[in-house]
């Protein structure tokens, strides 16, 4: 039987991607009673991740919610360490580079195994344990406050941190991807930290899954055309593409299984 949070996160699924589902729907479908999906609603809801109406339930449509750590490396796993192994490709021997913290970048920095005398900077802490094991990598921290669901440091100790630095490369994981919202993420010091990131970055690298194209968050980073690479899956919405590369962005694909 799955738990309690495998469950809520397929529900979330469930509901947007059939636009709405039924309690007794649900019920039957996880093999649990009607209560305990009542329950599962009532958090979903609570937490922004859904609505409810009449007995069902419907997609939130507004600003998305955030996941904490653990519920992020269990959505989509596969997807990002695709997505991870894509974008480590782009870091070359003797390059400077910012990874942002996420579980999207934890796995770029996952495939590093090959790459010498470069230079990394995370917010990340899990994202910095990783790289630790990568003889090729000099791991810098941006140090700040450790926001503890997310693994992130952040706040004015961090962005202080960076402020006398310079980089060719930074790669951000995002919350929301929207065309008309931009690049935005849930957290209003990361926002913060992300911007300037990409302020002393030569290039601005986004690593985004499908499922993040059309939503949005509280807090903005960039615009949507304001990035030089995009590297995401074969889901991308065609207006997306089609608006991606007509702004000059190179968007890299890998095929979503």
């Amino acid at each position: 039987m799955k738990t309690a949070v495998e469950r809520r996160m397929e529900i979330v699924e469930v509901v947007n991607q059939d636009g709405k589902a039924r309690v007794e729907d649900l019920a039957s479908r996880f093999n649990v009673s009607a209560v305990t999906i009542r329950s599962d609603l009532t958090f979903l809801e609570n937490n922004g991740y859904i609505v409810r109406s009449h007995g069902a339930a419907i997609p939130n449509t507004g600003l998305i919610a955030e996941l904490s750590v653990q519920e992020k490396r269990r959505h989509n796993a596969s997807l990002k360490t695709m997505l991870g192994q894509a974008a480590a490709k782009l870091i070359e021997n003797g390059d400077t580079a910012i990874l942002d913290s996420g579980t999207t970048t934890l796995e770029i920095a996952h495939h590093l195994n090959a790459v010498e005398n470069v230079v990394i900077m995370t917010n990340g802490l899990d994202v910095a344990m990783e790289l630790s094991s990568k003889p090729g990598v000099e791991v810098l921290t941006t140090g700040g406050v450790l926001r503890k669901s997310a693994m992130s440091f952040s706040g004015s100790q961090a962005e202080n941190g960076l402020k006398s630095h310079r980089f060719d490369k930074v790669f951000l994981g995002v919350d929301g991807f929207d065309l008309r919202s931009g690049i935005t993420t849930y957290n209003e010091s990361e926002a913060s930290l992300n911007r300037l990131m990409c302020d002393i970055s030569e290039q601005i690298i986004a690593v985004v899954d499908s499922s993040k194209f059309g939503k949005r968050s509280c807090h903005m980073i960039r615009d949507f055309g304001d990035i030089n690479t995009l590297v995401t899956d074969s889901g991308i919405p065609d207006d997306y593409l089609q608006g991606l590369r007509g702004m000059g962005v190179e968007v890299i694909i890998v095929e979503k299984k």
